[in-house]
């Protein structure tokens, strides 16, 4: 009888994209740049989704789990695989891969086949192991922020985004406190939850979180 944390992970899986072909660990996480809550199949996807995908400012959109038929370098045959569909925001659109097998993370030109089995070329990018080692801490960081983010969710605060981000550019850095004295008129939930979406979007640092996250001695900088 299958146990309640695989029917649960079922559950889950079928509801977010039916991504079930893995034995990993499945993240459901609110993205703010796509609105919505997404899966993500493993600790890696989790990973690359926080530290890139969400929070590079060059790239508009993303989605997981794409099955594309592709060919690489001097394969001769198209394989099915399931990809990260990414769009720039120039519009340009771009498969990535994390894969073990990867030695590279640059972008090439690789091979694809439509659903009517026309052959086309697009920008197709491996990420390797040590990309995933190297941006390991910058996505703990942002995990601490993103329950922050999170309760923002459901309402657009552009009137409050503007005047708070003006206020950030004028002191540059300091403390969360400081930041807090400085928007008094708003509530410290929405000066907080902004600041940790700035931080999401790559405008802002956060120079020294602690495991319960961020504090009124949180320090933050301006990029």
């Amino acid at each position: 009888m299958p146990s309640l944390k695989s029917q649960m992970r079922g559950k889950l899986a079928s509801v977010h994209g039916k991504r079930t072909n893995t034995r990993n660990n499945l993240w459901i996480c609110f993205s703010p740049k796509l609105d919505k809550d997404i899966s993500l199949a493993s600790n890696n996807e989790l990973i690359y989704w926080i530290s890139t995908l969400e929070s590079e400012p060059s790239i508009r959109s993303f989605e997981f789990g794409v099955m594309v038929n592709i060919r690489i370098g001097d394969a001769e045959n198209f394989r099915s695989i399931e990809l990260i569909k990414v769009v720039q925001k120039d519009g340009k659109e771009e498969f990535h891969h994390i894969s073990s097998a990867a030695k590279s993370d640059a972008i090439s030109e690789i091979d694809f086949m439509t659903s009517n089995g026309e052959v086309g070329s697009i920008s197709y990018r491996a990420i390797s192991e040590e990309y995933i080692a190297l941006h390991s801490k910058r996505a703990a960081t942002l995990l601490g922020v993103l329950p922050f983010v999170a309760q923002m969710r459901g309402k657009a605060w552009r009137f409050e985004e503007e005047n708070i981000l003006n206020v950030i550019k004028m002191l540059r850095s300091g403390t969360i406190a400081n930041l807090i004295e400085q928007c008094n008129e708003y509530d410290i939930m929405i000066v907080v939850g902004l600041l940790a979406k700035f931080t999401l979007q790559g405008k802002v640092d956060i120079h020294d979180l602690v495991p319960k996250g961020l504090r009124r001695a949180t320090r933050w900088s301006l990029k």
